[in-house]
């Protein structure tokens, strides 16, 4: 029942933060928690807001990646990491400590009831365990930070950024990370027990087992729900890596991960991808080409990037032609992978209606204007993200000779994701009606 997922992803999670950096990804913990619990989450309704909750602990672990990836290439002051590290623990915090304790709370009353050799007493003291290393672990993160906040003592300055080199700043990192080590340890050595207990208790994983295979593979209406609302978030997604905004004259929207993501959709989303093969295909190749012209971006910034008219350097086609080659092809596979997209979509609507099968004449008219409408809304997302799909292709080539091209890139991404999140929730509204 995916014990053993979750079971890896705790390892990840008893490790301390240094300054913001963490040792063991975070991020790689909740995601291996996250598919641990999804069969689990269907059977039980703790679980599941419990799995939800740690799926919002997994944005703020890649948000913490992410400034952590900033951090390499901008100059953070101290009292800019203070903001950072205190939004970060507060937010994981938020997020975490409730998600543990209905997890902790839903395995402790189903193997009251089903298990003859339950364990209660180790679920609760897990209960009153792991918040106390949460808050610790996190306020260990934090506490070194507000030396920035001081003027004495050798503190972290703007001159020192990440480096630390100030005395109590140094004292207090390695105390906080040697308090939250010992923490970590105490409470990884109560949860992987337990774990491994779950993962071997056969008459608990037979009842699940049973469970899942009699409530949930049998139910179309499930998979079917899963299917569209999976398929349109990843999609939704995919626009917002178009947001171009460049920070000291690079771009660093990776648009090569917008096939990637939408191959996963392809993938929940076989049954409505029609040659799923070639669609497949496509979507490697986009990626492949996107990933080789984003490296190319990255060389003609570092060299023209700084320049104020480039077209006009020495070397400057010997630059920028590679990549408008590779953008070219990108985006030209980008439009055809949309194509198949919103194709499919459209496929999903049709699938959610026709589940319903009323009886009522009057519900059928109103399920079939519904769906006209729904599908006129996609059709409209479509014609928009293709044009802002070829208008962003001609941008980016003509950003040597147009400054501002990265300005009008935004405002067309922008538009698309406002427009495509309001096509998103009505498509998620009809879809919760499905069961």
């Amino acid at each position: 029942m995916g014990f053993g997922f979750v079971l890896a992803g705790m390892i990840f999670l008893f490790d301390p933060f240094i300054n913001i950096f963490d040792i063991l990804p975070d991020a790689v913990g909740f995601a291996l928690i996250i598919y641990g619990l999804s069969k689990l989450s269907d059977l039980e309704l703790k679980v599941a807001e419990a799995r939800r909750r740690m799926t919002s602990a997994l944005a703020v672990a890649v948000g913490r990646l992410a400034v952590i990836l900033l951090s390499f290439i901008m100059e953070f002051d101290a009292t800019l990491m203070l903001v950072f590290a205190f939004s970060l623990a507060t937010l994981e915090i938020f997020f975490v400590i409730p998600a543990f304790n209905m997890l902790f709370e839903s395995l402790g009353y189903s193997c009251m009831r089903f298990s003859a050799k339950a364990i209660t007493n180790k679920a609760e003291n897990l209960l009153k365990v792991t918040p106390v290393f949460l808050v610790v672990r996190s306020v260990c993160a934090v506490v070194p930070h507000f030396t920035a906040l001081k003027n004495e003592y050798g503190y972290v300055g703007e001159e020192t950024g990440l480096e630390g080199s100030g005395v109590l700043y140094v004292m207090l990192t390695v105390m906080c990370a040697v308090v939250s080590l010992v923490f970590g340890i105490v409470w990884l050595s109560a949860t992987l027990p337990y774990f491994k207990w779950l993962k071997n208790n056969r008459e608990l994983n037979a009842h699940f087992t049973e469970r899942y295979a009699n409530e949930v593979l049998t139910d179309e209406a499930l998979h079917m729900k899963r299917s569209i609302k999976r398929f349109t978030a990843l999609l939704f997604v995919t626009l917002f890596l178009f947001i171009c905004v460049p920070i000291d004259e690079y771009y660093l929207m990776p648009e090569f991960l917008a096939p990637a993501l939408m191959l996963l959709g392809f993938w929940f989303a076989k049954k409505y991808a029609g040659d799923f093969k070639n669609t497949a295909a496509l979507c490697i190749f986009a990626a492949a080409v996107s990933l080789a012209a984003y490296c190319l971006l990255f060389r003609y910034s570092s060299a023209m990037g700084y320049i104020y008219l480039p077209y006009e350097a020495e070397g400057f086609w010997g630059y920028f032609a590679p990549y408008a080659a590779l953008a070219a092809a990108f985006y030209t596979a980008l439009f055809f992978i949309y194509k198949r997209s919103f194709a499919a979509l459209e496929g999903m609507i049709e699938g959610c209606m026709g589940l319903r099968d009323t009886a009522d004449a009057r519900r059928r008219e109103a399920d079939d204007y519904r769906k006209k409408e729904l599908c006129a809304k996609v059709k409209r997302l479509w014609a928009f993200v293709a044009v802002s799909t070829v208008a962003g292709a001609l941008l980016m080539l003509l950003s040597p000779w147009f400054a501002l091209s990265w300005a009008v890139r935004l405002v067309l991404a922008v538009a698309a994701v406002v427009y495509a999140y309001n096509v998103k929730s009505d498509i998620y509204e009809e879809a919760e009606k499905i069961l």
